[in-house]
């Protein structure tokens, strides 16, 4: 069997185990601002991760903006470790230049919604890590990132 072979075999062992737990982090919202590149935000210090002795895996993230005047293309990069604080970088950078993407809708029309964006394949992170993230280019448009969330699996035995 190959590499892709054994890794989906052994996710699909955990998955049918019932031994995965998904948690979306930070609970509060944290912007992540518009610029070129922008701030590095910190989304949770080491001592809120998901556990102090366990590591964790980066499934995917959720975004969201709002009043969107018009249509946005950000590039995000993301990552975890590094010296707890805002504007800090992480050690280790697991997306670099994202893309992800905002159609303007009026508000007349009604709700809108921003999905998850989920990775092809999980992430390990090592336990008790700090998570930063930031927009590194904004190819369209201009705004920031209202909410930023990473979604994590843990639990995994």
């Amino acid at each position: 069997m190959s590499l892709s072979g054994d890794i989906k075999a052994l996710k699909n062992a955990q998955v049918l185990s019932g031994n995965i737990r998904y948690v979306g982090l930070p609970l509060a919202a944290v912007v992540l601002v518009d610029g070129a590149p922008g701030a590095w935000s910190q989304l949770f210090a080491a001592a809120g991760a998901p556990s102090a002795t366990r590591p964790c895996w980066l499934c995917g993230f959720q975004c969201y903006a709002t009043n969107v005047a018009a249509d946005i293309v950000w590039q995000i990069d993301l990552g975890y470790g590094g010296i707890d604080g805002a504007a800090v970088a992480p050690d280790t950078q697991l997306l670099t230049g994202f893309p992800v993407s905002v159609a303007a809708q009026a508000v007349a029309l009604g709700p809108t919604t921003s999905p998850t964006h989920m990775l092809p394949y999980p992430i390990r992170i090592p336990a008790a890590q700090r998570m930063a993230a930031r927009i590194l280019n904004t190819v369209t448009g201009a705004g920031n990132i209202t909410e930023f969330r990473v979604i994590l699996a843990t639990g995994v035995i």
